[in-house]
């Protein structure tokens, strides 16, 4: 008995019969090399600092400025006698 017998069995195999004794695995065009740590890529790691100090920079600018704009609405509502 299959366990989901609603589904029909596939008309041909997922994936092609391979030969005996070739491998597992075919070759492809998107290889990943190891990564060579005795040489960084400079410019990608200078990239990769400046965007994050950039971003952090423009975090607190917009924190600063959000923070201003707070104190400057609390203290145009809040206008009682006994504190101007």
């Amino acid at each position: 008995a299959r366990p989901f017998p609603a589904l029909p069995a596939p008309s041909r195999p997922l994936r092609p019969p391979r030969a005996p004794g070739s491998p597992p695995f075919t070759r492809s065009a998107f290889v990943v090399k190891k990564a060579n740590n005795a040489q960084p890529n400079w410019l990608r790691v200078g990239l990769a600092f400046g965007t994050s100090a950039a971003l952090w920079a423009l975090l607190i600018k917009q924190h600063h400025e959000d923070v201003t704009e707070y104190e400057r609405r609390k203290a145009r509502a809040h206008q009682c006698r006994q504190c101007s």
